[in-house]
């Protein structure tokens, strides 16, 4: 009986030693060196370049003629991802005058009583093809859609006197332009550049502006109810 209780006893005592001995988690990670990556035979793959959008086509195509009075809504023929410039006359127009579209170039016409300008429309790449137009005014007007060969052709160093809102062509080998005006309401000139809308000018008040453009390529005006001035060096 002695010998048993002594073993006992010391068993015990082993088991409290190698508890007090063993190893006690302290919630410190321990730092493992991360080897260095051996260098691979196999080459990078290469990445096709993103795609470019489609740039609009500046293609013939017949001129689209639309009248009506007062407010109405035109659905267009106009082909899709084909620049089209609208002429809109509203010789006895009263009260807000405005044209909006379903494409990119949602607002070609903001102005008031009687009006006659011109605006450009699906010249942005990638953007949405004008198929209607929503017309607000009160009074007869027409809308006239022309490709490029209706836009007026500049000749280098010789002004171009216009008035309102205009698109202008400018002819190969220039590459400065100069617009001056003294309206007092805001004016805004955008240049086609590799097939996208710059805008060139933007001031409130007489404006006088000059800015490198590269020929041939289209210009925009658009100024409220004021006379002005364009010139292509």
């Amino acid at each position: 009986m002695r010998r048993t209780i002594g073993r006992l006893a010391a068993v015990c005592a082993a088991v409290a030693i190698t508890a007090s001995c063993s190893l006690q988690p302290s919630g410190v990670g321990a730092i493992v060196r991360q080897m260095p990556d051996e260098p691979s035979d196999v080459p990078a793959p290469v990445l096709p370049p993103p795609p470019q959008p489609d740039k609009p086509r500046l293609a013939e195509n017949p001129t689209e003629t639309h009248q009506g009075k007062n407010n109405a809504t035109v659905p267009l023929t106009w082909p899709s991802g084909v620049s089209g410039f609208l002429t809109f006359d509203c010789p006895k127009c009263t009260g807000h005058v405005a044209v909006t579209t379903d494409g990119t170039e949602g607002l070609l016409v903001n102005d008031s009583d009687a009006y006659h300008g011109t605006a450009w429309f699906n010249v942005s790449p990638g953007g949405k093809s004008v198929h209607t137009l929503t017309v607000e005014a009160k009074g007869s007007w027409t809308a006239t859609i022309t490709d490029y060969r209706g836009v007026p052709v500049v000749e280098p160093g010789k002004p171009y006197n216009g008035h309102g809102d205009a698109v202008l062509a400018v002819p190969p080998n220039t590459t400065w332009g100069k617009f001056f005006t003294g309206s007092k309401g805001s004016n805004g000139v955008w240049v086609l550049v590799d097939g996208y809308p710059h805008l060139a000018v933007n001031h409130i008040g007489e404006t006088t502006g000059e800015f490198p453009l590269t020929g041939p390529t289209y210009v925009a005006v658009e100024t409220f109810e004021a006379d002005w001035t364009f010139t292509a060096f």
